[in-house]
């Protein structure tokens, strides 16, 4: 069977393409050093009963399942795949995420990015597609990605998530102003104004539908000398919660913090 596939490859040349869709490129074709065929459960389609072992080779195969009609245990084998492909790719120190591209609009220029989560440092790959066939990539982009997210020991976003990006200010129990940005990497800043000085802490979020989970980072030593030699305070947080709703936080687990989304 011959197969038209839909996304957008850079490059039967790389040698002629930009830095980028060179990265791009080498990125979709990489094959993980440790990856092996899986010689004891072997799919029963002949069209699987091949080196699937780069991004580019087994999503294709993935967006064409059911055109193969795969059997039930066939596609349990192709999710396996994927989920190893990933597995390799992080322990090779590939930190990859991928999303879905195109449609009406057309294409970016730039097909390949990079973003930071967790202070982790991930490259974004992004796959083409047309108005009509955006569905084939669906299956792959979540196995793939919630294992990736898994593996970084990253809270994948849900469809609440973005409701948290900003900043939000209110006032503690001792009347003191306090501020919290919380930033699209998941990094977060608090501050606790108290005119002579702020307290200040940093650390990670993450939300859980409505509920936000703030952890503040471990202080270094550098961090711990410079708050030594100052008036202000490092806050602790582990696990603290808020609520979100109406664009305002109310803590959940013992204060009585309330901070309102401030608009831009």
């Amino acid at each position: 069977m011959n197969i038209i596939f839909s996304t957008l490859i850079f490059a039967q040349n790389p040698e002629s393409s930009t830095l980028f869709e060179k990265e791009y490129y080498d990125l979709m074709n990489y094959v993980p050093k440790n990856l092996e065929f899986d010689s004891i459960h072997k799919p029963e389609s002949r069209l699987l009963q091949t080196e699937l072992n780069t991004i580019n080779s087994i999503k294709n195969y993935s967006g064409f399942r059911e055109d193969f009609k795969l059997t039930e245990s066939d596609k349990q084998w192709l999710d396996n795949r994927i989920n190893q492909i990933a597995t390799e790719l992080y322990l090779d120190g590939k930190r990859i995420l991928v999303s879905a591209v195109g449609g009406y609009s057309g294409c970016t220029d730039k097909m390949i990015d990079t973003l930071q989560l967790n202070n982790i440092e991930i490259v974004n790959l992004k796959f083409c597609h047309t108005c009509t066939d955006a569905y084939r990539d669906k299956k792959f982009i979540e196995i793939f990605n919630n294992k990736m997210y898994s593996l970084m020991e990253i809270e994948p976003p849900n469809r609440k998530t973005k409701l948290f990006y900003g900043e939000f200010k209110g006032r503690n129990k001792e009347r003191f102003e306090i501020k919290l940005i919380l930033k699209e990497d998941r990094t977060f800043k608090y501050w606790v104004n108290k005119g002579h000085g702020s307290d200040f802490t940093d650390g990670l979020w993450k939300n859980i539908n409505d509920t936000l989970i703030l952890k503040s980072r471990n202080l270094n030593k550098d961090d711990k000398i410079s708050f030594a030699l100052s008036s202000a305070k490092w806050i602790e947080f582990n696990d603290l919660e808020f609520r979100l709703k109406k664009e305002k936080l109310t803590e959940l687990n013992g204060g009585n913090r309330k901070l309102k989304q401030t608009v831009e």
